[in-house]
């Protein structure tokens, strides 16, 4: 769908929901990509206020195949362990966030995503592997640009979900929604490409400074090797 249609389109869909009152809007606003197992999809970025030009997001937006390949295959997890379990115990060690297939399936998807949305939007993303007949195990979250940095989200990396027997299925729908409390830390393997945090002195002693999401400076991963 060209962008200009897009920008159209999501202007008519915010109307569309004015009208309808109380009815429940879509869940998504396009969709990029879907399997039985998996989905690219843009959003609407429950951060945005329109009225408030900062909170737009800088979309769409390019990136390279090389940026974005970077940028997944930086990505660390480290299992969370707050201040008195980590003086005791120490620092856990730090694991890929996705392994390569992962990578392969998003790349592409994730880039067109980001080049279709418009500022109001969020592109957010979903994998799951089957664990057994009812149970599998989820890694969502979502991405987008503002200010010349790409933030990343993860809200459920490889959690276990139980599928329910009817009713609402929340892992699908809910790519943003955590499953659970994220029991990760979120990384990057270059600290330079890293937006420093803003923690205070007892975030730092007691370790709740512990947040899924990550900003990484773009033009730090343009300049990286691969």
């Amino acid at each position: 769908m060209p962008k200009t249609w897009r920008g159209v389109w999501f202007c008519c869909l915010l109307i569309g929901w004015l009208f309808a009152g109380c009815v429940a809007p879509p869940f998504y606003s396009y969709l990029v990509y879907e399997n039985p197992t998996s989905f690219v999809r843009l959003e609407v970025s429950p951060w945005v206020d329109p009225d408030v030009p900062q909170t737009l997001n800088e979309h769409p937006a390019t990136m390279s195949r090389r940026q974005m390949i970077e940028a997944l295959s930086g990505l660390r997890v480290r299992e969370y362990r707050s201040g008195p379990i980590r003086w005791i115990r120490g620092l856990a060690d730090p694991e890929p966030a996705f392994n390569k297939e992962e990578i392969d399936l998003l790349v592409p998807r994730l880039l067109e995503g980001l080049g279709l949305a418009v500022p109001q939007e969020l592109v957010t993303f979903y994998i799951s592997h089957p664990v057994n007949a009812t149970k599998r195990e989820v890694t969502s979250g979502g991405m987008y640009v503002r200010d010349g940095h790409l933030h990343v989200i993860i809200s459920n990396h490889r959690t276990n979900y139980e599928i329910p027997p009817a009713g609402l299925i929340y892992d699908r729908r809910y790519p943003l929604f955590s499953l659970a409390p994220l029991d990760v830390d979120l990384l990057y393997e270059t600290e330079e490409a890293v937006l420093p945090k803003k923690k205070n002195f007892w975030d730092a002693i007691f370790g709740d400074e512990h947040s899924g999401e990550i900003v990484l400076n773009l033009s730090r991963l343009s300049m990286m090797k691969m």
